[in-house]
């Protein structure tokens, strides 16, 4: 029985080969994305799943002043595990300063390094890792011993094992104690050298720094299995009045500690700030992956309807000979199924190719691969979804093509009935929905970045170049530095923050007159600030430098914080102890994501408390000429004034559209899948244009014969997919419309939807529809109509 059917699944793809090649074609090309979503969505909501106990692990989060954020005490851990048993463990992280990289030397090597953490060694029971070397139950007892990564260990030491080594970092030793393998991509908590949690305790202690101070690490629980959130509120209480209330230092307002499971922290965190999942960018690449599938399983429908006059005398001489319906309808299941598995094999070629040869890893912001000989369930699960495919494919054509009457066998040239066109019809609009959505929705996103790339900041952005310093050394020696640099013609002026653009310094917090409290950040600049970055000032004054009231007693607004505080003339008014001297003009020093926010701004000033962490910012403006020529000079000088300096630097206008490489990542991958979900469509209609163009033959030779041109037979040909083109373009308008508006409502600024977008997208459609049914039927239509008129 099977051999006989799949003999005749052969037979019947040997006899249409362009049939067949179609529909492998546009299935493998579905299937391949949808394999790539499948590792995508995988990776995405399995984060932090690798660690054994994730359904244990708990994060604590503070409600206070500055909303919700993870950073607690760091005495809170020690008290929650020594005042209640049914905290299993904890384990705090820190970060060893505020410098995005830390540079760490071995040897002669140096490197800067990104995720660098203090620890406690608990953080090996409580979390996974893949030991290479060394004890995990001593690794971070020492206060000089540090954890690093595979990679980290591959990058100084080779293939060596690096157990005992010594690393440098901020003018101390650490003694390599154990090295794990890196963390799994989708992890929320990455890191590469871990130092122990008792030298940070060791530096709080020098620096006269109270158990209950300041916030500055994460706490991570671990808890008994069944453990609910909503038991941990009376700890929370209870530690706050024990404890926190009776400390009278720290941040008294942080009267709340709430648990949140580290696998909600990817989807469902609230912190402000947090890098975490962005929905729509899956809601987006699984619709426009649903749609190429169903593309290709509509083409596959169409085309087998289509060929229905082709195989009616086989079905009906196989009904004379007694074949059943269910058996014909197993048959016609089967061959779709069939070139589904086939297409299952290409679709696993293209995946390989795709994400070694295309940024699709870029795209998506991920490190995605099949690893096929790792996982023998993932096996399973393909030849479950080819068979799916296959099913959702082959059904109406099974039921369709084995219900076509006996009387089938002797009739030349059964036409099947409008029902069936109709259907057709239906199915070629749907693919025209999904094809001008995409197109639309590709287009309004490209407006909206290109608006973000355009609109005024209230700042100049170009030809300013981002140097941010960190540590006492250099950064004492910027006078100096910025008399070197201003020697050389190229450089226009220096200016200096002690924030990176966009980031604010500290927040003040000022009393209302009901008695509640405002937040409003602080940004401390250096005096020629404003004038560098091309602001402008509307009322009152700049700093100066002859001033030296300015530094500490005065300060300048924007005027987002005029129209909050509603005063008519805001210069002499109070910022707590400070007064205003300026306005200056509002500017996005946040992205557009977000309404400009009142700002203050201060004078800079040195502290006298030094520190390894220090951070400023030089904002240097360049001449536009020899751009190359000054980063060379750049480099140079900063070598020389610090040879252990590793030269890093950004251009301002860069540094601003990195803001956005979200959107500008996900508009680039909807406009990749929709070229793939309209080369698809094309494949279909080029198919089903040739069915209907070949049972049209006759017609179009007497047409022939009595003068139509070739143009007017295409136009013909063409006519009834226009309309179905269009349709589909109206319904793609409302759905995209509504799409594109709910997005932009993640923008507080946005451009305004442009109707002529959806005009262009259906039009954009139609003339790929005219030419791909052009390039079909110009052939037939050329043709000698005699040949046509004799054509069975």
């Amino acid at each position: 029985m099977f051999s006989s059917f799949l003999k005749i699944t052969l037979r019947n793809l040997y006899r249409d080969k362009m049939y067949a090649l179609i529909n492998i074609s546009g299935l493998s090309i579905a299937i391949a994305c949808c394999l790539i979503l499948g590792l995508y969505l995988r990776s995405e909501f399995t984060f932090d799943r690798h660690n054994l106990n994730y359904r244990q692990i708990f994060r604590i989060i503070n409600t206070g002043p500055f909303g919700k954020r993870p950073l607690v005490y760091s005495a809170l851990g020690p008290i929650l595990a020594k005042d209640y048993p049914e905290i299993n463990n904890f384990v705090r992280f820190s970060n060893v300063s505020t410098e995005r990289e830390i540079l760490i030397r071995c040897g002669d090597k140096a490197q800067r390094w990104d995720g660098v953490l203090y620890a406690d060694n608990s953080v090996f029971d409580i979390f996974t890792h893949t030991i290479i070397h060394g004890d995990p139950k001593t690794a971070l007892v020492d206060p000089t011993s540090v954890a690093v990564s595979s990679t980290f260990a591959q990058n100084y030491f080779e293939n060596a094992n690096p157990i005992g080594e010594a690393i440098f970092l901020n003018n101390k030793t650490f003694k390599i104690t154990i090295v794990f393998d890196d963390l799994p991509d989708n992890s929320n908590l990455k890191y590469d050298i871990l130092i122990s949690y008792q030298e940070k305790e060791l530096i709080d202690v020098e620096n006269n720094l109270k158990p209950f101070g300041i916030v500055d690490c994460n706490t991570y629980l671990l808890m008994p299995e069944g453990y609910t959130t909503h038991d941990f509120k009376p700890i929370s209480e209870a530690i706050y009045s024990r404890y926190i209330a009776k400390a009278k230092v720290g941040f008294p307002e942080i009267n709340e500690y709430w648990l949140q499971p580290i696998s909600d922290i990817h989807f469902n965190s609230e912190i402000m700030g947090e890098n975490t999942g962005n929905k729509f960018y899956i809601y987006g690449f699984t619709a426009v992956a649903v749609f190429i599938l169903l593309a290709a399983c509509i083409n596959y429908m169409n085309l087998a309807t289509a060929r229905a006059s082709k195989r009616a005398k086989g079905i009906g001489i196989r009904k004379i000979l007694g074949a059943g319906t269910a058996g014909l309808k197993l048959q016609f299941m089967g061959e779709a199924i069939f070139l589904s598995l086939v297409a299952l094999f290409f679709s696993l070629v293209l995946v390989e190719i795709a994400l070694n040869l295309f940024p699709i890893n870029d795209l998506l912001h991920k490190q995605l691969a099949l690893n096929l000989g790792s996982d023998s369930g993932f096996y399973l699960w393909l030849l479950l979804f080819s068979i799916i495919v296959g099913v959702g494919a082959g059904s109406y054509p099974a039921f369709y093509l084995s219900s076509l009457p006996v009387l089938s066998a002797p009739v030349s040239g059964y036409r099947a009935g409008k029902n069936s066109a109709h259907f057709r019809h239906v199915l070629v609009t749907i693919q025209y929905v999904f094809a001008v959505s995409v197109i639309a929705c590709t287009l309004l996103m490209g407006l909206q970045m290109h608006y973000v790339s355009e609109k005024p900041l209230g700042f100049e952005k170009e030809n300013r170049i981002l140097i941010t310093l960190y540590g006492d050394d250099i950064i004492d020696k910027i006078p100096t530095i910025k008399k070197e640099l201003l020697k050389d013609s190229r450089i226009l002026a220096i200016t200096q923050s002690a924030s990176n653009i966009g980031e604010v310094n500290a927040m003040v917090f000022l009393p209302k007159r009901n008695g509640e409290t405002e937040k409003i950040p602080i940004i401390e600049v250096d005096d020629n600030y404003l004038e560098v970055m091309g602001m402008q000032i509307v009322s009152g004054r700049d700093f100066t430098k002859t001033l030296l009231m300015d530094i500490g007693e005065s300060c300048i607004i924007n005027e987002a914080m005029v129209k909050m505080k509603d005063w008519e003339e805001p210069i002499g008014e109070k910022m707590g102890r400070r007064k205003v001297i300026g306005v200056v003009n509002d500017f996005h020093f946040e992205s557009l994501h977000n309404p400009v926010q009142p700002l203050e701004i201060i004078r800079l000033k040195d502290s006298t408390v030094k520190n390894l962490s220090r951070m400023r910012q030089l904002i240097l403006h360049i001449s536009e000429t020899d751009i190359p020529g000054t980063l060379s000079f750049l480099e140079e000088k900063f070598t020389e004034f610090d040879p252990t300096y590793l030269f890093d630097y950004e251009f301002l206008d860069e540094f601003l559209d990195n803001r956005y490489i979200s959107e500008h990542r996900l508009t680039k991958l909807i406009g990749t899948l929709g070229g793939i979900c309209i080369f698809i469509s094309c494949l279909g209609l080029f198919g089903l244009s040739a069915c209907i163009t070949e049972q049209r033959t006759k017609e179009i030779g007497i047409r022939k014969v009595l003068g139509a041109s070739t143009w007017q037979i295409i136009c013909m040909l063409f006519r009834n997919i226009l309309l179905l083109v269009l349709g589909g373009g109206i319904i793609a308008s409302l759905i995209s419309y509504y799409t594109i508006d709910e997005w932009l409502t993640g923008f507080a600024y946005h451009t305004n939807i442009n109707p002529w977008v959806f005009l262009l997208s259906a039009a954009v459609a139609a003339v790929v529809a005219f030419a791909t049914v052009a390039l079909q039927s110009f052939k037939t239509a050329q043709a000698n109509p005699v040949n046509a008129l004799r054509y069975e």
